[in-house]
């Protein structure tokens, strides 16, 4: 079955969802996991990189200020991602997997499928935040990605919806109810 699972993890509410998958999946298979978070300027928690404005080159030190605050945030967005990585490596330990982290820069979805190259990986998991038609095509798609060029099996896990609220006031769906009722 599945001997080496790599979980592709980034900082969304579908990345709880696909840790938890991939450690029933790797507790149930007695596989090893690799826990992956890629170090990227498109993860939604990544700092905003400073862009240059006409009066940055008026004043220089501005420039200087911008770049040295932009630095200390993405060293703490680092520290934060690998935080969250040792937490979730040590609920792994806890329930009897093997688990090893890692965290690279680089772009996603190339990055993923080179660490499961390098790792022989039997299986990637990663989340899916459903972008379709043309914020996929501008955006692109990690997911996507990985499907097409992964060295080995990949499971998506879809972002979980929330069921819409019902638009039909409750006294009217009670109306519609009983009408329906005596229908038959």
């Amino acid at each position: 079955m599945f001997h080496k699972i790599l979980v592709a993890l980034d900082h969304s509410e579908t990345a709880l969802d696909v840790f938890d998958q991939a450690l029933d999946l790797a507790a149930t298979t007695q596989a090893n996991l690799m826990l992956l978070h890629v170090l990227s300027t498109d993860d939604q928690d990544a700092p905003d990189a400073p862009t240059p404005f006409p009066s940055m080159y008026y004043y220089p030190g501005l420039s200087a200020t911008s770049i040295s605050v932009y630095q200390q945030q993405w060293e703490q967005y680092t520290h934060t991602a690998q935080d969250i990585l040792q937490a979730q490596s040590e609920e792994a330990r806890l329930a009897g997997v093997s688990v090893k982290i890692t965290q690279k820069q680089g772009s996603p979805g190339e990055t993923i499928c080179e660490v499961a190259k390098e790792w022989q990986a039997d299986l990637i998991l990663l989340g899916s935040r459903g972008r379709a038609g043309l914020s996929e095509w501008l955006l692109g798609s990690v997911s996507n990605y990985v499907m097409h060029h992964a060295p080995c099996s990949v499971l998506i896990c879809r972002e979980t919806e929330t069921p819409p609220p019902n638009s039909i006031p409750d006294h009217l769906n009670q109306q519609l109810m009983s009408n329906l009722a005596g229908w038959q």
